[in-house]
């Protein structure tokens, strides 16, 4: 007895010990990113932040590096995903997420070749079709070096996002193994999305959402919330609904009162392509939920569609009459102006950002048709010409994920690429409904993957690491499931290394 006594004690310390040096790592790299943000990107900070995640997460402590990425990507995207080592004019463009990804890589490895702590390897029809695209990737930027016509600077960072990133989707697999791992990556993106309202509500005090100004309107009215945050949010929901419909929340009333702040955050973003994946994740869980589950969840939108109408005029009119608000725009224009985003959904010949679009998309399909199946290549850009308007635009960056797939690799690279999705989630599909236990966090997962597909058809996500790294990360824990529910796999090798 005394024995066992101590052996709890002593587990109890080392999980708090364990617990506080986590809340340490995140407060000291969430503090020099905030360096980086007032006092920019100076090499000092880029140095003291690779050294104090080095010490963090080497020897062996990957998970606390996946968990890394995962919330400072969320809670400060760009500057995290974007910030490169300046030194004088030059701008070296290994970002601070990369650093987080190879630590994290580098302790995975240590644990398991060097500390013989062995992780399970499942390899099936979804691995080799997606090493047979970052194959194709590689050879893509080898030819780009004898493309006179391509930068080679612009074809490496396609190449990063195309073959560097979705190492990501082997990682996650590699480190989500158990039932406990699933629960705490979903609790973690949800617990983000809660940090993500402050946001929200300094967006509404301020007049407009912090780093609002890189995603400019093409109508009339007011971000309160940056794009990418919304999108973050979007996948909290998406993973939180299933857990709202099965009464896995402890607490269904405050559940519901953070959906509600979050659907808001959403709306007020407006990002036409978020409410239109939203409506389509919602449709989709609906679907896939069973009967009982609708019941309940239909219900609770009732009650969260209210809140977020009550949330919205209170927050609208609490902003405009706080005595040093600095927005001008009244409670009626926020009004207004979401009406007519909405609106403009069903007249997008009159939208200068949707006529770029389709204008930019035609122009890279006339591009695509000198070399339809193998595509032109990476590191190209097109002339567009609207009216007065000119410019070289980036093939990268047409605004289409699967599009720019296509233009740059061809019919045969979107053919592999999207073999690719429908294997993981044809793979995953007994397995997910084999535990019911896990059913709500896989169909949240695969519901978020779901609409990233569909968002990435009107902006570069994939192109984009902020945005592209949850692509893989997403597809990687729907994968977990084929490790988890081992007894329901059936075509795939599941090799523990010796």
């Amino acid at each position: 007895m005394i024995k066992d006594k101590i052996k709890n004690q002593i587990g109890k310390y080392s999980q708090t010990r364990k617990s506080a040096i986590n809340l340490l790592a995140y407060i000291y790299l969430g503090a020099l990113i905030v360096a980086i943000i007032v006092y920019g990107p100076a090499p000092l900070f880029y140095l003291l932040f690779a050294v104090v995640a080095t010490l963090f997460i080497l020897p062996n402590h990957y998970f606390l590096g996946f968990c890394l990425l995962i919330t400072l990507t969320m809670l400060f995207e760009r500057f995290f995903t974007l910030t490169g080592l300046v030194i004088d004019r030059d701008v070296y463009k290994f970002y601070l997420l990369d650093i987080v990804i190879v630590l994290s890589f580098a302790a995975l490895a240590v644990r398991h070749f060097i500390l013989q702590k062995k992780r399970q390897l499942i390899w099936g029809w979804p691995e080799t079709i997606l090493a047979c695209f970052m194959l194709l990737v590689a050879i893509y930027l080898f030819r780009s070096l004898f493309d006179i016509n391509a930068k080679f600077e612009v074809a490496f960072s396609s190449f990063k996002n195309y073959f560097f990133y979705p190492l990501l989707y082997f990682f996650t697999v590699l480190v989500v193994q158990s039932p406990k791992r699933l629960k705490q990556v979903s609790q973690l993106i949800m617990l983000n999305g809660v940090f993500l309202i402050a946001f929200l509500l300094i967006g509404f005090v301020r007049g407009a959402g912090l780093w609002t100004e890189f995603t400019p309107l093409s109508t009339a009215g007011v971000r309160y919330l940056a794009g990418t945050h919304a999108f973050y949010l979007l996948i909290a929901i998406m993973i939180g609904v299933p857990l709202l419909a099965f009464n896995r929340l402890r607490n269904q009333g405050l559940g519901l009162l953070v959906f509600a702040l979050w659907s808001l955050g959403v709306t007020v973003s407006l990002m036409r392509h978020l409410w239109l994946a939203a409506v389509i994740g919602i449709a989709a869980l609906f679907i896939l939920m069973p009967y009982q589950n609708k019941k309940f969840i239909s219900r609770q939108a009732v009650k969260a569609g209210l809140l977020v109408v009550s949330l919205a005029l209170v927050a609208i009119l609490a902003a405009n009459l706080a005595y040093f608000n600095p927005a001008t725009e009244t409670a009626a224009d926020n009004v207004r102006h979401v009406s007519e985003r909405l609106l403009s959904l069903g007249n997008l010949s009159e939208d200068t950002s949707a006529s770029w679009r389709l204008d930019l998309w035609n122009d890279a399909r006339q591009v695509w048709q000198a070399n339809p199946v193998g595509g032109i290549g990476f590191g190209h850009t097109i002339l567009i010409d609207i009216g007065d308007y000119q410019n070289f635009e980036e093939i990268r960056n047409i605004h289409n994920s699967p599009l720019a797939i296509m233009v740059q690799m061809g019919l045969a690279g979107l053919i592999v690429f999207v073999l690719f999705i429908v294997a993981v989630f044809s793979s995953a599909w007994r397995p997910v409904y084999a535990n019911f236990d896990l059913i709500p966090y896989y169909l949240g997962i695969a519901v978020a993957a779901l609409i990233f597909l569909f968002a990435s058809c009107f902006q570069p996500y994939l192109e984009t690491n902020l945005m592209g790294i949850w692509f893989w990360i997403l597809l990687g824990l729907l994968r977990s499931a084929a490790i988890i529910n081992k007894p329901f796999k059936h075509s795939e090798q599941t090799v523990t290394a010796k």
